[in-house]
């Protein structure tokens, strides 16, 4: 097994994790036009729906079957396109799943030389038992997953930059179309899953805008506790990224869903959560506690009873699909 793989994987999740930073360290900030609309909502905790941009069709119902796990998508990409603009949420949620293989491929395909070099020239002969064994653990599971990126490049192999420049775009359309896994990445990158071709279509922080009240009365909608925990992030006052600056501050927008969020969080969350409840409240009126709490219960019954936040553990990758 080459030890090459170890840092190949590392260096790869780096440049993963440093993107996810990035986009959300540049988000910009409060418009106050938006914020009046987030105040709007504070009585219902309802979004008001906008009309879907024309790329956005309904979902299609069709029973042609998907092509093959794994084809090549430069193969597939007009296919799994077309379908999508006509609705189809499957292909759409395939071609978004796709494209984001190839783009974290192409991310961590070419890392630097030296640090490459200096890895594989490390020497094990001064390892103890225990760090040759936790070694070879770590090489094994390299193992398996050099395998995957092996499928990765067969996936992959010549998709050009073109079909590369649409990974946003086609994100949007598979949220659009209900896919709850692209809902929830684009609501907390948007157009900053692509920040060197943000620069050449500013226009995408507009259609970002005008997607956002809708995703997140679909999520809300359909109980999807992604959403609830991007918004109880978002609304706390000092918070940053893309879904911060549309939704600006509100600390009783922030009381309420991060009240939702503790009455279905996972036992052993409780306790952390009862503080950060502790924290919320301060600054607020009885009153205000007692609608957000009232609001949080009604909401639960309504939309999310019987289901599990355990789809948002600690520090969850909001793009890791």
């Amino acid at each position: 097994m080459n030890r090459r793989y170890l840092l190949v994987v590392c260096a790869g999740l780096a440049a993963i994790g440093g993107a996810y930073l990035l986009g959300r360290a540049n988000g910009p900030g409060p418009s106050p036009t938006l914020q009046a609309q987030a105040e709007a909502t504070a009585a219902t905790g309802n979004w008001p729906a906008v009309k879907a941009p024309s790329s956005s069709a309904r979902p299609a119902r069709t029973g042609a079957p998907l092509p093959a796990a794994g084809a090549p998508l430069d193969e597939t990409f007009a296919q799994l396109q077309a379908r999508a603009n006509a609705g189809d949420a499957r292909a759409a949620a395939r071609l978004a799943r796709d494209l984001g293989r190839c783009h974290r491929l192409r991310g961590s395909a070419s890392k630097d030389a030296a640090t490459i070099d200096a890895f594989t020239r490390r020497e094990v002969e001064g390892m103890n038992a225990d760090q040759l064994r936790t070694y070879q653990h770590l090489l094994d599971a390299m193992e398996l997953r050099q395998a995957a990126i092996g499928r990765d490049q067969a996936l992959c192999a010549g998709v050009d930059d073109e079909m590369l420049a649409t990974l946003v775009d086609s994100i949007a359309q598979a949220a659009m179309l209900g896919d709850d896994e692209a809902r929830a990445c684009y609501l907390d990158r948007g157009p900053l899953l692509d920040t060197r071709r943000l620069l050449d279509r500013p226009e995408s922080l507009g259609a970002y805008r005008s997607q956002v009240p809708r995703l997140i009365e679909a999520g809300l909608g359909s109980g999807d506790w992604r959403v609830v925990d991007l918004l109880r992030r978002a609304y706390e006052p000092g918070a940053q990224g893309l879904l911060a600056g549309f939704v600006g501050a509100d600390p009783v927008l922030h009381y309420r869903y991060l009240k939702l969020y503790r009455l279905a969080a996972e036992p052993h969350r409780v306790a952390r959560l009862d503080r950060e409840l502790a924290s919320a409240v301060v600054g607020l009126t009885r009153a205000q506690v007692a609608e957000a709490d009232e609001w949080a219960q009604r909401t639960l019954r309504n939309h999310f009873a019987g289901r599990s936040t355990g789809a948002t553990p600690p520090g969850w990758e909001t793009c890791a699909f």
